[in-house]
């Protein structure tokens, strides 16, 4: 029988239909291999020149530049940031800005609420995980990881003056990753974007209710029946979230309430860096296959006083459904009412739980 679920995060509904799962494939088939797996020379590469005629240094570690085709300009003058905790749901509000004149707006649109248009200023980042193109987070070490981990960290203290924070990254062709040499990109934002307004709208709604963070409870909840526990660590749980869209979807979230990521200890850091390994080697030993996803980290945003109903985490969004090549699409139905999936987010957990955690398929014959 097909259910909905509810994201408590969103106040989304999705429609799970398990007797889906078996009908017949015939639609498009894709490649996900290559991207972390073969060493090539990109733009991306130390003493590499991009398009703009930057020169890469020769970097051995991490790489962070400004993005050379930045979605977000700085605001020359910003304005005054709102407090989040006590702002409305009206996008206008939320963000801490005002609507654009009429004039800025291409064409003779006249000014009305049906023609609202408001600044989208901040910055864009890249980094770069290591010199070494065919190394994924999976097949790197902790130690190189917990440095990735240390700079997310750095550009989220850094970048604090911006609204929000945001931290991405694309992995592979699929989800439209433009390059194959590992990396990730940091857009900083005068406004409060869409989704995560939603997430603080929500949040904030249950901690009046229940005078508790929404993610805390429900981690605790997730811990006493386990079904859709992935991996487990003393600071880390990844997990298949109940309402999950995507086929193998992971949410991350850590034991201890904290809600940015510049608060976590160097105790969380280590072990955040082992759950990610062997989560993220689970995720490529499913079909063999560099897995592709894309993953961000929300945490609270920089224009509250009080950051209490918010708890960090991380979503990971992967759209293979049924192997390499047989990835989800978000079309019909889904595109025009509401989203669906066959998977439950319960066999989803088991069939990730199966696979390998500690030794990658391209190692498993390395001596």
């Amino acid at each position: 029988m097909a259910t909905q679920r509810r994201n408590p995060l969103t106040g989304e509904w999705i429609i799970v239909s398990p007797h889906r799962i078996s009908r017949p494939w015939g639609g498009e088939k894709s490649s996900s291999t290559g991207q972390g797996f073969t060493k090539v020379s990109t733009y991306l590469s130390p003493g590499a020149t991009r398009s703009n005629g930057a020169v890469n240094p020769d970097y051995t570690s991490t790489f962070v530049f400004p993005n050379d085709f930045s979605a977000l300009i700085p605001i020359q003058q910003p304005q005054q940031i709102q407090d989040s905790s006590a702002a409305s749901t009206d996008s206008s509000k939320n963000t801490g800005t005002s609507p654009t004149d009429s004039s800025t707006i291409s064409g003779s649109t006249p000014s009305s609420e049906l023609f609202q248009s408001l600044p989208a200023g901040g910055e864009c980042h890249v980094m770069c995980f290591s010199p070494h193109s065919d190394l994924s987070l999976p097949l790197m070490g902790e130690e190189e990881i917990q440095i990735v981990i240390r700079e997310w960290m750095r550009l989220s203290d850094q970048l604090k003056y911006n609204l929000y924070v945001q931290i991405f990254e694309n992995k592979g062709a699929m989800v439209g990753c433009s390059n194959s040499h590992p990396h990730c990109q940091i857009w900083s934002s005068s406004f409060m974007p869409y989704l995560i307004s939603l997430e603080d709208t929500h949040q904030r709604e249950y901690f009046v209710k229940h005078s508790s963070p929404l993610l805390v409870d429900y981690l605790e909840e997730e811990l006493k029946c386990k079904s859709r526990v992935v991996e487990e660590s003393s600071h880390w749980v990844a997990l298949v979230p109940y309402w999950a869209k995507w086929p193998f979807e992971l949410l991350v979230l850590p034991r201890r309430h904290v809600t940015k990521l510049r608060q976590l200890t160097d105790e969380e850091v280590e072990d955040l860096s082992g759950t990610m390994k062997r989560y993220l080697t689970r995720y490529d030993n499913l079909f063999e296959c560099s897995f592709p996803y894309s993953m961000g980290w929300h945490e609270a945003p920089n224009n509250t006083a009080d950051s209490s109903p918010w708890q960090l985490h991380a979503h990971y969004f992967p759209p293979l459904l049924r192997s390499a090549s047989v990835k989800k699409h978000i079309a019909g139905y889904e595109m025009l009412a509401q989203c669906q999936r066959d998977l439950t987010a319960e066999d989803a957990a088991r069939r990730l739980r199966e696979c390998d955690q500690h030794v990658h398929f391209t190692r498993r014959n390395a001596k």
